[in-house]
């Protein structure tokens, strides 16, 4: 049975990735989104009342910042309200343990105020550097899992001579994806590298004319020229550096 999933949900991936190469961005990035969709509308609705659901994403501390507002932006304030309710609570408990840590260190610390600043000069990091992980985020680990299914379709699709063409026609893949999918052909299919420069170059040799393009046309001297698909790359060539909006 789950083999037969994993069948059907290949042959959904290939046919949205196929649908998605006539929309401008990457194509990744574009089903990503739809995918997500689903996902949050699927948690605002059902899983949400999933007791052991709620309760891995309330150790998890909550959703990453950009799937927070994501779903604030999708109207579940009622949702988002009673998982943080019981994370703040918990942050409250973490401060309030810091705080009975912090006063018994000072206690053993107590003496002299030369001694204190000496201790506590010699203990100073180097540099002070806060840097919070959303690894645990349940929509994150979500999309991981997406991309690498992906990826690993397009570039079996790539064998297609009509979808390299589509492909080619296409925004072209995002940074972050187009490396994504170099390692995967690098491991699994070593043969897929070159059509996958090839698509991706000329992607990327046409965004970057039509950008010319752009800016060409924005000097006077050719100000009364007709304007066409070249006033957007703009967008195009955003998406190609750092993804269509929304994903990454």
């Amino acid at each position: 049975m789950q083999k037969e999933d994993e069948v059907v949900q290949h042959s959904r991936d290939a046919d949205v990735l196929r649908s998605a190469f006539e929309r401008e961005g990457c194509p990744v990035c574009t089903v990503i989104q739809e995918y997500m969709q689903h996902l949050m509308d699927s948690w605002q609705y059902d899983g949400f009342t999933d007791l052991e659901h709620r309760q891995e994403l309330i150790r998890s501390r909550g959703f990453c910042p950009l799937h927070t507002w994501q779903l604030a932006q999708r109207g579940a304030p009622f949702q988002l309200a009673v998982i943080y309710r019981e994370v703040l609570t918990d942050m409250l408990a973490d401060i309030e343990r810091d705080q009975r840590l912090l006063a018994h260190r000072n206690a053993l610390e107590a003496g002299p105020a030369w001694l204190r600043w000496w201790r506590r000069w010699h203990r100073r990091p180097d540099t002070i550097s806060v840097q919070l992980t959303y690894e645990q985020c349940p929509f994150c680990q979500s999309r991981v899992r997406i991309e690498q299914r992906l990826v690993s379709t397009l570039l079996e699709q790539l064998r297609s001579e009509e979808i390299r063409a589509l492909l080619c026609e296409s925004t072209g893949l995002c940074r972050a994806h187009f490396t994504q999918a170099r390692i995967w052909a690098e491991e699994h299919d070593p043969r897929g590298l070159a059509s996958l420069f090839t698509c991706q170059y000329t992607c990327v040799r046409r965004v970057l004319e039509e950008v010319q393009e752009l800016l060409r046309k924005h000097d006077y001297r050719f100000s009364d020229e007709p304007r066409g698909n070249e006033m957007t790359s703009w967008r195009r060539a955003a998406d190609l550096c750092a993804g269509n909006p929304g994903v990454l």
